[in-house]
């Protein structure tokens, strides 16, 4: 299996999960519904913030709405209807929650993928926006739906809407607030462990205290960790900027395996709770699910991009649709996840009158299946659908590095030539430095490799001392090229971690 055939890990863990449930002997572990969210989705909406790129999602605003919002509506009322349709008995209130549970796509398994593939980069960043907004529209659905199955009373979509948008504001403005004093902790710690450990401290802090207040914490998250995200390359070590990227994929991995082993440990008691339930309804249950939420995104999908310009001249003018492979490959990335996963497994297990909660085993299985099919389908045929459709890397990730190590490597020739007038540094040191950078120029001007940072030299401290004023350089120009946007942002954190790892490997040296 070649590299761009590799599966996600998220099909790994929901495979061992269908392994756990089969597994003879094992305890039935049932955690406490109401500890799920609160535990496990801060880290992963934080944590999507402050791997997004800011600026791209302002200008990409339009379609990751339409897709965040609209669409996740959509496919919570279509949902519903075929629920409905299938004549289990389900309220609509019931039948919403399953809606609003399987309505928002998780863009870590696609982008897995497509970034090993290589798509266009407005393709990546509209998948990854999708994610990072979904979520708070689905779980706003998802809680006027329980709300309505406990209370009795009537759902009312429009209301959701209405209270989505005052719940959006309000937690956007507690999870700024609250990073902006995380921030400020932060600048004055010093160390690099309470730093990393800050960050996570910052995801559950933002959640739980825009819950708190009554709007939305997965909001407060995600704002928390955009803001967080924004600031932390400027005001942490290098070291601790290295250790956060690493401690927070290992925390993501936990967090999905133990999300994935305990829907694996339930799933036993789940089927017995389905026994009134034949093999053949169940299948006939999930595959009618499966295809109506496949089937709505490219509904959706298609619809945004090319009836939306038939209706509306003015957007045909202003952007021309897209090929429609890349609309086709945007409809095939709906794979759903974790936050699915969450959802399902935080559906009491009463009401508050104290009977059983209406048909959540079935809730949670039919979630089981939507997120095995959804992952196993597009992940095992993206790329040779992408193949097919001659989608390709754009090349504009690959330009702005060119032009950011050119940019980064002309500043540290201005900064030599400064020392040249004003330092200690010798003079061979220096011209040897100039004459390696300006090789380093031309390489890229060539479309070769960058070559070593600095050459073999007899006078190691003033290297290092040097190499320190060159990292300087090169670090304060390439946040010039981000705050002035001539770059992209995954291009800027590719080779700030870069610099980060130069300045780690010239601290472990004995000065």
């Amino acid at each position: 299996m070649g590299t761009a055939d590799r599966l996600p890990t998220e099909i790994l863990l929901v495979a061992g999960s269908l392994v756990l449930s089969l597994l003879p002997g094992l305890p039935s572990l049932t955690l406490d519904p109401t500890v799920v969210f609160k535990l496990f989705l801060p880290p992963i909406l934080f944590s999507g913030g402050i791997f997004t790129s800011w600026r791209d999602f302002k200008r990409n605003q339009q379609p990751i709405f339409l897709l965040a919002f609209w669409l996740v509506l959509f496919t919570a009322t279509l949902v519903a209807t075929a629920v409905r349709g299938l004549g289990l008995g389900v309220s609509w209130p019931i039948a919403f929650l399953l809606g609003a549970i399987v309505s928002p796509p998780d863009a870590s398994a696609a982008t897995v993928v497509i970034r090993k593939l290589g798509v266009p980069r407005r393709l990546l960043t509209i998948i990854e926006g999708e994610s990072l907004v979904n979520d708070a529209t689905a779980l706003v659905v998802y809680r006027f739906a329980l709300v309505a199955i406990a209370t009795g009373s009537s759902f009312s979509l429009g209301q959701a809407a209405m209270e989505f948008v005052v719940m959006s504001a309000g937690g956007a403005v507690v999870g700024l607030l609250f990073a902006m004093v995380a921030i400020f902790i932060l600048q004055r710690l010093h160390d690099s462990t309470a730093e990393t450990t800050l960050t996570l401290i910052t995801s559950f802090g933002a959640y739980l205290l825009g819950e708190r207040l009554g709007f939305s914490g997965v909001i407060s998250a995600v704002a928390a960790g955009i803001y967080v995200g924004r600031k932390l390359p400027t005001l942490t070590s290098a070291q601790t900027r290295l250790e956060a990227v690493a401690f927070w994929n290992t925390v993501l991995f936990i967090i999905n395996s133990l999300v994935f082993a305990l829907i694996g440990l339930q799933m036993p008691a789940v089927m017995k709770g389905l026994q009134g339930y034949s093999w053949p309804q169940l299948l006939v249950y999930g595959s009618t699910i499966v295809l109506v939420v496949i089937g709505a995104r490219f509904v959706w999908v298609f619809t945004a991009v090319y009836l939306r310009r038939r209706l509306f001249p003015s957007i045909a003018r202003e952007e021309p649709a897209p090929r429609w492979g890349v609309v086709t490959t945007l409809g095939w990335v709906g794979m759903r996840g974790i936050v699915s996963l969450a959802a399902a497994l935080s559906v009491p297990l009463t009401l508050p009158s104290g009977a059983n909660f209406p048909f959540r085993n079935l809730l949670v299985f039919l979630t089981y299946v939507v997120i095995l099919a959804t992952l196993l389908i597009p992940a095992t045929t993206l790329p040779w659908l992408m193949r097919r459709l001659g989608i390709k890397d754009g090349g504009e990730s690959h330009q702005d590095e060119i032009v950011a190590r050119l940019a980064l490597f002309r500043a540290v020739l201005r900064e030599i030539e400064l020392l040249k007038h004003s330092s200690t540094f010798s003079r061979d040191l220096l011209e040897n430095t100039a004459h390696l950078f300006k090789r380093k120029v031309q390489a890229v001007q060539d479309d070769r490799g960058p070559a070593d940072l600095l050459p073999a030299s007899n006078e190691e401290h003033d290297a290092r001392q040097l190499t320190r004023k060159v990292l300087k350089a090169e670090r304060n120009e390439l946040e010039r090229l981000r705050q002035e946007a001539i770059i992209h942002d995954g291009v800027f954190f590719q080779l700030y971690r870069e610099l980060d790892i130069e300045e780690t490997l010239l601290q472990a040296q004995r000065i």
